[in-house]
């Protein structure tokens, strides 16, 4: 059986092409020279090279002499080119409910990272990172921790501002069009990359909500995620279980081993031997399938079964 192998999809960097060109760069070379065939961006879910992504970052930043591109290229970005990314949030009711779906929209992008909107003494904490539990570099978070506030300040209407700002990269030499952007000056050097939003900033409503066509994008994305790359056999009949058995009580392996007929050890060595992990679907996209409408109620839900959050059992799992 083939392992499943995380890849970076087309939509990773069509708006990073289109705000580049935005910003007046031309492109062509500079996806020559990262190894990107220009035939492939009509497929925004066609795979990358790997390691393109990162050197199509490194040669922008060479060639247009900015220490800042990530930002630049974030803000000068037309709407249209992050797709169903940016029209979920922009349908979406509240500003939580639209960072929720670009968190369940995540795996459509990059199936080796992941990001979360988690609950943390009533404010919410976005976080992204490898599913390694590194970070990725300094353009790609920039641009993307600009991005998220760009489109969350449209899905609102108002100029909010996170209250904490968290990146994994060191101290840039100035740090002036970070303050600007995100209202508070950033802390680096933290290991990740995360912003703090008040609750009462998720709560906002968005005016132009569309309740119709964010239901019909959400369909939409749930068939692309369901065309990804699967595991079967053991795991697939271990989801299935999970699905069946949601609501009447915790999860346990030796309940998913009984159900499936084996021992709880073999259970484990067939896993294993299918390569299959908890990082195959991201958190949120598990609430989602688990029928919560916002990651708090899950949140809430996982701890009260577990005592702890997702995130934190997930990671002591990969590393037992």
């Amino acid at each position: 059986m083939t392992a499943f192998k995380p890849g970076l999809t087309v939509r990773a960097i069509r708006p990073v092409i289109a705000g580049l060109e935005a910003l007046g760069h031309s492109v062509d070379s500079l996806l020559a020279e990262a190894g990107i065939p220009a035939s492939i961006l009509a497929d925004l879910d066609g795979y990358l090279p790997a390691g393109s992504s990162r050197k199509l970052w490194e040669r922008a930043v060479a060639i247009a002499k900015d220490d800042c591109l990530g930002i630049h290229v974030a803000m000068a970005a037309p709407v249209n080119a992050f797709d169903v990314h940016a029209y979920a949030m922009l349908s979406s009711p509240t500003l939580s409910g639209a960072l929720y779906r670009v968190c369940r929209y995540q795996r459509l992008i990059n199936e080796g990272t992941e990001l979360t909107l988690e609950d943390d003494g009533g404010d919410g904490v976005l976080r992204h990172g490898l599913l390694g539990g590194g970070a990725v570099s300094r353009q790609p978070a920039e641009f993307l921790a600009v991005t998220w506030l760009r489109l969350g300040r449209m899905v609102t209407g108002t100029a909010w501002s996170p209250v904490q700002m968290f990146f994994a990269h060191d101290r840039p030499a100035d740090t002036r069009p970070h303050e600007e952007i995100f209202g508070v000056r950033p802390n680096f050097g933290s290991g990740f990359t995360a912003m703090r939003i008040p609750a009462a900033t998720l709560a906002l409503s968005n005016p132009r909500a569309d309740a119709t066509l964010a239901a019909l994008l959400d369909r939409y994305t749930s068939t692309l995620l369901d065309k990804r790359p699967t595991l079967t056999t053991v795991s697939g009949r271990v989801r299935s279980w999970l699905v069946e058995s949601h609501g009447s009580g915790p999860p346990l392996a030796r309940d998913a081993a009984r159900a499936l007929a084996m021992s709880e050890r073999t259970l484990h060595r067939r896993l294993a031997d299918e390569q299959t992990t908890t990082r195959r679907h991201g958190i949120a996209e598990v609430a989602f399938l688990l029928g919560y409408s916002e990651m708090t109620a899950f949140y809430r839900a996982f701890k009260r079964w577990t005592g702890r959050s997702p995130a934190e059992l997930r990671e002591r799992a990969l590393s037992d």
